[in-house]
């Protein structure tokens, strides 16, 4: 019986420099040759995950983009997770990432590759949390220290990217005395995205599950094009106390195969801004970055919110200014 589905599944397995085996699934465009695909993904499990938590996300990327995008997406058990090789307590997963790119150097030539993700963390712990039937989200839990009632940020970073400078920043937010809860935003929207495109509904309700789930209300942090999810949440669900959205925010709601949103005014983030007040709302513009604002865009949203709000303009992001910032949403 000849299948359906818009993209193939190549089972097999990738040997390390230290003999072991792991178990991948490479989702193809229907159709498409190695030599046609212009791009590999590798979705990056976190430990101790397998390769069941990413495998969502690569069928709903392909299956979106079909054979127009040519990029196919490789998802891989860690070693000693799953059914691929090695021992419990084994994290060199170094030599995983490695074998899998002299792999993909072999087998597509100069092909451009990249991870998505990395397999583990300093200081964070994974959780996967169930939101709504189908839907999931897997966050990075950063304790705080040194405080007795440590206050919540949920930390978005970039689609797809959250990796060691994400780390490194929540290990140091958590060292400050934050409860961080780190979060890839494209990861639960691709989950949650599966059976129906979203709607901004849908999106509060996750929010809303997630926050019972968390020990205070939170501050979010959004990076660019995870701002404008960011945004929308604190707008849309009042138990958030407040919000720092960098960098580019409406581009980040814009994927169709993510969003409902064949009316161009559903996810209008000017249209919900107003809403965060009494809470606060801080904008920063990373300037001289692709992804760090558009200086129009920007102004549009801090002339359409309320106080107390206010926006920063800087060359890069610095801890110093995340502190102030969030020391700042927290004075009465």
């Amino acid at each position: 019986m000849t299948s359906t589905l818009p993209y193939t599944e190549e089972l097999f397995g990738i040997l390390t420099d230290d003999n072991l085996y792991l178990d991948c699934v490479l989702v193809k465009p229907v159709g498409v040759t190695d030599e046609e695909l212009r791009a590999i993904r590798v979705w990056v499990p976190k430990y101790p995950l397998t390769k069941s938590s990413v495998i969502t996300c690569a069928r709903q990327e392909v299956k979106s983009h079909g054979q127009k995008r040519k990029v196919a997406h490789l998802v891989f058990d860690l070693r000693g997770t799953g059914d691929s090789e090695g021992p419990l307590g084994d994290h060199t997963f170094n030599l995983d990432l490695h074998a899998i790119t002299e792999w993909a150097k072999e087998r597509f030539g100069q092909i451009n590759f990249g991870f998505l993700g990395t397999p583990d963390s300093e200081n964070g712990r994974v959780h996967v949390w169930p939101l709504r039937t189908g839907s999931m989200m897997e966050t990075y839990h950063y304790p705080a220290t040194g405080s007795l009632l440590p206050p919540t940020v949920l930390y978005l970073s970039t689609y797809g990217t959250f990796g060691r400078s994400d780390d490194e920043l929540c290990s140091q937010l958590a060292a400050a005395g934050y409860h961080v809860y780190g979060l890839d935003p494209l990861r639960y929207l691709l989950h949650a995205s599966a059976s129906h495109r979203l709607s901004p509904d849908d999106l509060a309700a996750d929010l809303q599950i997630l926050i019972q789930m968390l020990p205070s209300k939170p501050i979010i942090i959004g990076q660019p094009l995870a701002a404008g999810l960011g945004l929308l949440w604190t707008s849309r669900v009042n138990k958030v106390a407040g919000v720092i959205a960098i960098g580019r925010a409406q581009a980040g709601l814009s994927p169709s195969h993510i969003f409902h949103n064949n009316n161009p005014y559903t996810y209008l983030l000017h249209r919900y801004v107003a809403e965060i007040s009494p809470r606060p709302l801080a904008l920063v513009q990373l300037k001289g970055n692709a992804l760090g604002g558009d200086e129009d865009e920007m102004a549009t949203l801090m002339q359409s919110s309320k106080l107390p709000n206010r926006m920063e303009q800087v060359s890069t992001l610095s801890l110093e200014l995340l502190m102030e910032l969030l020391n700042w949403m927290q004075r009465p």
